[in-house]
Formats: C-alpha cells, sequence, structure tokens
C-alpha cells in the first residue's frame, strides 16, 4: 500500500481557481455598479484591501496548482537574509504590488451643518442635501439636527470646491454653491428664504365655452389677485415655484364660480370654468 498522500489533480485546480476567479470578477462588477453606495457608506477602501488577499490566493492556486509553475525569491533586508519559493511568492506580488501600484485614497467624514440666515436657533430638519464630489452624486437626508455626514469623501478634495445643492423647500443657499472644504471637515451652509415667484398665464369661460370678463382671480386667499379682460384672459405672479399647488378662487358680482386647488404650469396657461351654480 502506497503511504503518498492524495494530490488535487490538475482539472480541480483549474476549477478551484477559475470559481474562485469569477467569483471576485463579479464582485468587482457589482463594486462599480453601486459605487456611490458603497462609497456613501465609506468603506471602498477596507473592501479593497481585503480583496486583494483572496485574488492574491486566487492567483497563486491557478499558476502552482493548474500550470505547475515555480516561482523563487531571494532578498536582503535589514533583518536579515529572506528566500521565498513556491505560490508565496506570487500571492506576495499580487498583494504588494496592489498596495504599492493602485494606493486608494484615504477617506474622510464630511460634515455639512445648515444655518438660516438672520434666524440662527432655527434647525432646518426636512429636506436634503447633495454633494457633487468628482464624478459622484451623493443625496442625503438632513438629521434632526439640521446636518448631514457624508463618509468615504476621499482625502484629495480636502481644501478644494465641491458643489452643495440643498433640497430643501422654501431655501436656497447665500451665494455660490460651490464650497471649499476646509481642514476642519465641516462646512457651514448659509441658507436663506427663497422667494419664488411664476407668471401664471389662464382663461376664464362659463358651462358654453364662453369667455367670462371681469371675474376676480384670487390665489390663496389674498396672496395674489387679478381680474380678467373682456376676452377673459388673465395673467398674475404668482408667489410660488411651478409645480407647487395654490388654493384658486374664482369670484364675479359676490358669486364663487371657482375654487379649486390648481398645480402651477411650467409653461402654458389654465382654464378656470365658471359655474353660477356653486
Amino acid at each position: 500500500m502506497s503511504n503518498k498522500p492524495d494530490q488535487i489533480s490538475k482539472l480541480k485546480w483549474v476549477y478551484i481557481s477559475g470559481a474562485v476567479s469569477l467569483f471576485f470578477l463579479l464582485l468587482a462588477i457589482l463594486m462599480i455598479m453601486f459605487a456611490s453606495d458603497i462609497s456613501g457608506a465609506g468603506i471602498t477602501k477596507s473592501i479593497y484591501y481585503i480583496v486583494l488577499i483572496p485574488v492574491g490566493l486566487a492567483s497563486a492556486a491557478f499558476l502552482f496548482g493548474a500550470l505547475r509553475s515555480s516561482a523563487k525569491y531571494s532578498g536582503k533586508t535589514s533583518y536579515g537574509s529572506i528566500e521565498l519559493t513556491g505560490p508565496v511568492v506570487i500571492f506576495c506580488l499580487v498583494v504588494i504590488g496592489g498596495f504599492y501600484f493602485a494606493t486608494p485614497d484615504s477617506e474622510f467624514l464630511l460634515t455639512v451643518r445648515t444655518n438660516v440666515v438672520n434666524e440662527p436657533e432655527k434647525i432646518l430638519s426636512h429636506g436634503s442635501l447633495i454633494l457633487d464630489i468628482g464624478d459622484q452624486r451623493l443625496d442625503k437626508q438632513l438629521n434632526e439636527n439640521g446636518e448631514v455626514s457624508f463618509s468615504g469623501v476621499p482625502s484629495r478634495f480636502l481644501g478644494k470646491s465641491v458643489n452643495i445643492i440643498p433640497q430643501i423647500k422654501g431655501y436656497k443657499i447665500k451665494g455660490s454653491s460651490l464650497i471649499t472644504i476646509p481642514d476642519s471637515r465641516v462646512i457651514y451652509l448659509e441658507l436663506e428664504e427663497r422667494m419664488d415667484s411664476t407668471l401664471l398665464r389662464g382663461r376664464v369661460i362659463n358651462e358654453n365655452g364662453n369667455p367670462v370678463d371681469s371675474v376676480i382671480i384670487d390665489i390663496s386667499s389674498g396672496l395674489a389677485s387679478v381680474v380678467s379682460d373682456e376676452n377673459g384672459l388673465f395673467a398674475i405672479i404668482v408667489p410660488a415655484a411651478a409645480g407647487e399647488s395654490v388654493l384658486l378662487t374664482a369670484l364675479k358680482n359676490g358669486i364663487t364660480g371657482y375654487r379649486e386647488f390648481i398645480t402651477i404650469p411650467e409653461r402654458g396657461s389654465i382654464e378656470v370654468k365658471f359655474k353660477t351654480g356653486l
């Protein structure tokens, strides 16, 4: 009976190394597809270094198990001589090479705190902030303290200008949206109230489709008003943004012929059907 230990066949090594390589290929594709989410969680660098180890093992398995290759390295260090042989040489080349040539960016946590001009005590806890950094766009909700923390920001952006876009109803940035990241890694975002206004055009008609003149068009109970002309046409500046809903009331001779919430269109006009039976 032979005491020679069983050896894994060349074909099995191909299967093993191929399966491992395929797994990490799929992992790389997923990392590319979900790069913004991974970067937002601040774990990109950690995953890269962890992945290097099994990739080095898979490379060594393929070259030495399947191709039956050989390798040897000898050298001297300040602590003495070193000699490496076999699969460990390839493993070290892959891992050390990954550290040396790729050198992923170190990262930091960027905190953005909102501050309402002339109302320092006011805390905005609704809405979100968008951070454009490089080719990435990160969008995070404000917390109860009126601030957002963006993790995984590459260190090369420290001291550089980034674009910040507030998505907070009724507020806008005071000044430019390009803001330099300070050494403290904390940005105080100055916001001011946004007074939107939109030109609203329309036409008042009766139940038969004919124009109605001298109709008072009231927006949100006195916020703005205008009177329709002889052709039933009107134009009014509404203190609201396109896409917002406002209450429109149409009156003539003390009669309310229309009272409904409407959505302010970005372009074009609206039609107000005046009904005397209301």
